[in-house]
């Protein structure tokens, strides 16, 4: 496996990051546009990227293969869980800051840059397994997701407190939620889906990332430049992020994929992504600690461009 091309297709997303920052410093974007923005990626986007990442997948797995594949990628998202608890309580974090936590470690980007790193990585067949992965993260990130970023969520138009069926439906029924209902639905019963939704979903979905990365280059460039590198929680928030939570999956897994070593190498990569993106558009919406999830957003993204090809070189042995 070679370290430079992943190395450059990480380098490439950081610096879409730089241009949403540059353009926020210049004016063409406003905390306005940041929001409409993130409104149009997480309603409309984002679901045409959950449903086209399985609507362009030629062969699916056997039955035996994506049982295998579904266990493992819910499984994982319930270690994580409980290693972000950890993670909270080891760094002493409190309130929105500890719920920003929680969330990043228990949601890397696997929607956003996922797809095309590990392409890069291990080829077009890995992007079905991508997008298993994809479903748990799409079902609970905005879900379960934004509970841990807002626990009382609002009525936006005069802030008093919902009923709990709006609650409900605040949490659990979002475009997003219904699109991975969907697409789990295309995985299971290996559905040939029309190429006219197919190419419209592929096109639309095209906003994702680099929109989602743009949003973090926003967010950063609304806090001061020292803010970003002097807050020492994010930089040991960081180290369990990208280097603990890939190696724990590792070891996790590893006895339970030996048929299988591409699906232990999407895991340990999947894992290994930075902060999701999405964590900064949710805490935009629900207002969350936006400050602290661009920051932990921004240096898991920094140092991934290394610590990512170095792992993609690590599985090849």
């Amino acid at each position: 496996m070679d370290f430079l091309p992943i190395f450059m297709k990480m380098v490439e997303l950081f610096i879409v990051i730089i241009i949403g920052y540059a353009a926020t410093v210049a004016g063409v974007i406003n905390r306005q546009i940041k929001s409409a923005l993130s409104k149009i990626i997480l309603y409309i986007s984002m679901p045409c990227t959950i449903i086209a990442s399985v609507a362009t997948t030629e062969t699916f797995p056997s039955g035996e293969q994506l049982a295998r594949l579904l266990i493992v990628a819910f499984t994982s998202y319930g270690v994580m869980f409980i290693l972000g608890k950890i993670t909270g309580i080891i760094l002493g974090l409190k309130g929105p800051q500890r719920g920003a936590a929680e969330f990043g470690i228990m949601f890397s980007n696997v929607g956003f840059i996922g797809f095309p790193v590990t392409e890069a990585i291990f080829g077009t067949s890995a992007l079905l397994y991508t997008s298993i992965f994809n479903l748990p993260f799409n079902l609970l990130c905005y879900s379960l997701g934004v509970s841990m970023l807002r626990a009382d969520i609002e009525d936006e138009n005069d802030g008093a407190k919902v009923s709990p069926l709006k609650r409900f439906a605040a949490l659990f029924i979002s475009p997003t939620l219904i699109s991975s209902i969907i697409a789990l639905i295309i995985a299971l019963f290996k559905m040939d889906v029309p190429d006219i939704i197919t190419n419209t979903t592929v096109r639309v979905g095209g906003i994702t990332t680099p929109g989602a990365l743009l949003i973090i280059g926003a967010a950063l460039a609304e806090m001061p430049v020292k803010d970003m590198f002097t807050n020492v929680k994010t930089y040991l928030f960081t180290v369990f992020s990208v280097i603990v939570t890939p190696l724990l999956i590792y070891l996790i897994y590893r006895p339970f994929t030996a048929a299988d070593p591409l699906l232990l190498g999407v895991a340990v990569i999947v894992f290994a992504m930075p902060v999701a993106t999405a964590g900064t558009m949710l805490c935009v919406q629900y207002g969350g600690d936006e400050k602290f999830m661009a920051q932990t957003t921004f240096l898991t993204t920094l140092v991934s461009v290394v610590t990512i090809p170095l792992l993609a070189v690590f599985l090849s042995i």
